[in-house]
């Protein structure tokens, strides 16, 4: 009886191996599927806003409309009336505030119109304190949670630094205020630490 020798099977290697025939097809679906996710916006919501947006990033909740204190505050006045160039505190009075928030064409600026009234102001004689003036108009950025309000130079008065840093959630603020500025005398008015607080109406 004669045997038949076993003709070797083909390699897994061999029978698995795709055919460029199979690749190219398919390739071109993927590309062509993430080529248009990319250019529908898809990737936009993945991409780090902190660097794409020269390090400010897009506020997280709606800051816009009327913030007011719940209690009144204590501003405290500094000068450099009696020691030119080194600021002295000379008094202190009471404040209730309200903040109205509009946005503009940049949602990172907000304009600040700030109204206030104030209560047991005590001032030392020869305090040398030029009075605040209500209403006064701000100007805010936002970074993420975070509200820096500024005022420019007027006239002789030149502005020294920011008024404040607040950070803020949808219905509470808090922060501090220190409106520092040079004009004739130096004049500083703040309050301690975080303890300015708002919240929204």
């Amino acid at each position: 009886m004669f045997r038949f020798a076993k003709v070797p099977s083909q390699s897994n290697k061999t029978k698995n191996k795709a055919k460029p025939s199979q690749i190219i097809p398919v390739v071109i679906l993927i590309v062509s599927i993430v080529g248009a996710l990319y250019f529908t916006g898809f990737f936009n919501d993945f991409t780090d806003t902190s660097i794409s947006d020269g390090g400010k990033l897009t506020p997280t909740r709606d800051i816009e409309g009327t913030w007011t204190t719940t209690l009144s505050t204590q501003f405290t006045f500094a000068t450099d009336y009696e020691n030119f160039g080194q600021l002295t505190n000379v008094g202190s009075e009471d404040r209730t505030m309200t903040w109205t928030i509009t946005g503009t064409s940049d949602e990172h600026i907000v304009i600040v119109n700030i109204q206030f009234t104030y209560s047991n102001r005590q001032l030392v004689q020869g305090s040398g304190y030029t009075p605040d003036v209500s209403p006064m108009q701000l100007t805010g950025t936002i970074n993420g949670t975070q509200l820096t309000l500024t005022k420019g130079n007027a006239g002789p008065i030149e502005q020294i630094g920011t008024i404040g840093v607040f950070t803020f959630t949808s219905n509470q603020m808090e922060g501090t205020w220190h409106d520092h500025w040079n004009g004739v005398y130096e004049q500083n008015v703040y309050t301690s630490t975080n303890g300015l607080k708002l919240m929204k109406q």
